[in-house]
């Protein structure tokens, strides 16, 4: 299995630049990306570029955010007070928080059903939904239901490590092994959380 198609878990190399030509993101080969092609587990735009290549292959795509991470939306930026964040203890700037996080009273807004309506046409956060922590004021947080890519176009440099097919319990739970965990493909009583989590 030496061509990246669907039904093949693929292991990659990249690196993620903005359009100011800066790296945002990297993955070194010594630790790579392991996905499921045709699995939806990376933004659509990677895949397609992806489709077809063999081991050893090292290109270049440019992905816009309608085909990678969608727009950025601003009703995903919510303020809540800071004493609903005490049962996390410390927070700091760019903290993750769940939203259906216990103990914390999420005020009540729009979040649409199809999470491609935020995250582009691929997202994992099926489950869950994300805020990051962009600002602490005296009383209040400020957080951001936005993927921190969201609105940008972006370069990947990508070279593609490693094809090989996937087995029975990956294209069940469709996600690679690697991500499902030791001994969880075992379990009957797989969180649904991990599967639903996020991947890319």
């Amino acid at each position: 299995m030496d061509i990246v198609s669907k039904n093949t878990k693929v292991s990659i190399a990249y690196a993620i630049k903005n359009t100011s030509g800066n790296v945002i993101e990297e993955v070194f080969e010594s630790f790579p990306l392991v996905y499921l092609h045709g699995f939806q587990n990376i933004i659509s735009g990677l895949e397609e570029a992806l489709e077809g290549k063999s081991i050893g292959d090292q290109f270049s795509v440019t992905v816009k955010s309608e085909k990678g991470y969608g727009p950025y939306r601003k009703n995903l930026m919510i303020e809540i007070p800071k004493e609903d964040l005490k049962s996390l203890g410390e927070i700091w700037i760019g903290m993750e928080i769940e939203a259906d996080q216990e103990d914390i009273d999420f005020p009540e807004i729009h979040i649409p059903e199809d999470p491609r309506e935020i995250y582009g046409d691929n997202s994992l956060d099926e489950g869950n939904h994300f805020y990051t922590i962009r600002e602490i004021r005296p009383d209040t947080v400020l957080l951001d239901g936005n993927h921190p890519f969201a609105g940008m176009d972006l370069t990947f440099e990508v070279s593609v490590l490693d094809i090989q097919p996937i087995s029975l319990i990956e294209q069940e739970m469709g996600l690679p092994e690697e991500i499902l965990g030791e001994g969880d493909t075992e379990d009957d009583d797989f969180d649904e959380d991990s599967k639903n989590g996020r991947f890319w």
